[in-house]
C-alpha cells in the first residue's frame, strides 16, 4: 500500500511539471488581429512548475506583444504618459496545462481591446492634474514629512503610494521633467506612482484625483488596484497528493 502511493505521489509530481514555452517574443500584432502562434515560431522550451506570460497593450499604437517564461510573476500595470502613451500590460501565470497561458491570452487579449481605451481622452483628462505647460525653472514638492522642499528644473514632484496600507511609501523629487502616471498591482504588492510638475502637486488629493480618472474609464477599479482578479491559476500539488491518498484509503 505505501509503495503504491509512493509511486502515485511520484507521479503526481512528474505530471506537475509542464513544458513551458519560453525565451520567446510574438508581435507586434495590430489590435485588429486575432492572436495565434505562427507554425514554427517559439519552439523553445523548457520545464517548469507553472508557465508564464506576459502581454503588453499600447493603446496609442494600436498595437500588442507577448512574450513567453517561465519566470515571470502575475500582475496588470498600466503607464499613461504625454505623446499620448497608454499601456496596459499584464502577467499571467498557470500550471493546469501546457500552453495554458496561450488560451488565457486570446481571451484576454479579446477582451482588453475592445475596451477600446483611448489614450488622448484619457492623457487630456489627467494633463491638467499633474502637467504645468507654463513651468519654468525650479519647482516644489512635498517630502516624506510633507514639508515644502525645492527640486531642481530637470526634476518633477514624485509619489508612490501603498493602495493596501493607504499611505505613501515614497515622494519627493524625482528626475525627469514629463509628468506620468504607474499603477501596479501584483497581488501582494501595490503601487501607484505618479509624477507632476506643478507646484506642491504629490500630495493625497493629485492621488485621489488621477485614481478616480483611471476608475471612470475602468483601467483600474476604484480602490486604485486591476481591473481583472485571479491572474493566476495554479494546480495544489499538495491537494492533488491528499486527493490520492483519499482514494486509496477510500477504495483499497
Amino acid at each position: 500500500m505505501l509503495v503504491l502511493l509512493f509511486i502515485l505521489l511520484i507521479a503526481a509530481d512528474i505530471g506537475f511539471a509542464l513544458e513551458c514555452r519560453t525565451d520567446c517574443r510574438a508581435g507586434p500584432y495590430d489590435f485588429g488581429r486575432t492572436f495565434n502562434i505562427p507554425d514554427g515560431a517559439c519552439p523553445q522550451r523548457r520545464s517548469g512548475d507553472a508557465c508564464s506570460i506576459d502581454i503588453e497593450l499600447d493603446y496609442h499604437s494600436a498595437l500588442y506583444n507577448v512574450k513567453f517564461s517561465t519566470l515571470m510573476l502575475s500582475r496588470d500595470s498600466v503607464y499613461i504618459g504625454a505623446g499620448p502613451y497608454l499601456s496596459y500590460n499584464i502577467g499571467y501565470q498557470c500550471s493546469k496545462s501546457i500552453d495554458c497561458v496561450i488560451s488565457y491570452a486570446k481571451n484576454r487579449i479579446t477582451e482588453m481591446i475592445h475596451r477600446n481605451y483611448s489614450a488622448r481622452i484619457i492623457y487630456d483628462e489627467i494633463a491638467p492634474i499633474i502637467k504645468n505647460p507654463l513651468r519654468n525653472g525650479s519647482i516644489q514638492c512635498y517630502n516624506m514629512r510633507k514639508e515644502a522642499i525645492v527640486c531642481a528644473s530637470d526634476s518633477t514632484c514624485h509619489l508612490d503610494y501603498d493602495q493596501r496600507e493607504n499611505k505613501f511609501r515614497s515622494r519627493g523629487c524625482n528626475l525627469g521633467r514629463e509628468p506620468s502616471v504607474f499603477a501596479y498591482d501584483g497581488g501582494s504588492y501595490l503601487s501607484f506612482k505618479i509624477g507632476c510638475n506643478r507646484d506642491l502637486c504629490n500630495n493625497e488629493e493629485t492621488f485621489s484625483q488621477i485614481k478616480n480618472v483611471l476608475s471612470t474609464y475602468g483601467l483600474t477599479d476604484g480602490n486604485g488596484r486591476r481591473i481583472a482578479k485571479g491572474n493566476k491559476q495554479m494546480v495544489s500539488l499538495l491537494l492533488m497528493s491528499f486527493t490520492l491518498i483519499f482514494i486509496i484509503f477510500y477504495f483499497f
